[in-house]
């Protein structure tokens, strides 16, 4: 039964951010299985998706993309849903205008960040060895976004630009005032668990879990699983 217009209202906002090479449609199995407990939300940030964009990418940019959305849909301190760098961007927002979100639940947020982090994650943003060695993934990105190599390109140099001094210290996630869950699955190989639990520690108001028999890729993750954790933390 579908939920009565009244209680559409008295639901909470939930904005599904996704991550770095991501796109919204990349939700587009997940919000259904939350549209019974939330208001699902979501878009694309500047140049992923068929958002297209010649801008740089940087996290103040992104944070604003943001922020003009939830202004944009006149939403009240929506909740948020991060995933990977849609979680960064989060706190980021909390950050620098901490009465804009609701609580904030990120899920496998790559959180430490130096230059030889930058260098082995950006080693891995050739689109030419991509389409060599792994077409399939190539193929994945350009049905996501309108020229995923530019999204690729612009997304090696933030990572570059956070592992040169950009990114986010602990002092910076030591102010942020909304409730955050900082969760990490089980077998991610690209982030590890003493680096969510360190960040996790220094945010004053936090909760660190994990989801279990799942990996980074956000296309490998339960659905259900994850849909169940963000309705328990979040609805």
């Amino acid at each position: 039964m579908a939920p009565h217009l009244n209680d559409l209202q008295k639901m909470r906002d939930l904005i599904l951010l996704h991550g770095a090479l991501g796109a919204s449609s990349e939700f587009d199995n997940l919000a259904p299985l939350l549209t019974d407990h939330f208001n699902v939300y979501q878009f694309d940030l500047t140049g992923h998706g068929k958002n297209s964009s010649e801008k740089s990418f940087s996290m103040d940019q992104f944070a604003d993309d943001l922020k003009k959305y939830v202004e944009e849909n006149g939403l009240i301190k929506p909740q948020l849903f991060g995933y990977s760098m849609g979680g960064y961007v989060g706190y980021t927002l909390a950050i620098i205008h901490p009465e804009i979100l609701g609580d904030i639940m990120s899920l496998g947020t790559k959180l430490k960040w130096d230059p030889l982090i930058a260098k082995l994650e950006t080693g891995k943003l050739d689109p030419d060895k991509i389409m060599e060695k792994v077409p399939k993934f190539g193929d994945y990105l350009n049905s996501i976004h309108l020229d995923w190599k530019s999204t690729m390109a612009k997304t090696r140099d933030l990572m570059n630009d956070l592992g040169n001094g950009a990114a986010l210290t602990f002092n910076d996630f030591a102010k942020i005032q909304n409730r955050c869950y900082v969760g990490l699955s089980d077998q991610d190989e690209m982030v590890s668990c003493s680096e969510t639990l360190d960040v996790q520690q220094a945010i004053p108001n936090s909760e660190f879990y994990t989801l279990p028999n799942s990996r980074h890729p956000l296309p490998q993750l339960d659905k259900q699983v994850l849909a169940n954790k963000i309705i328990e933390f979040l609805g």
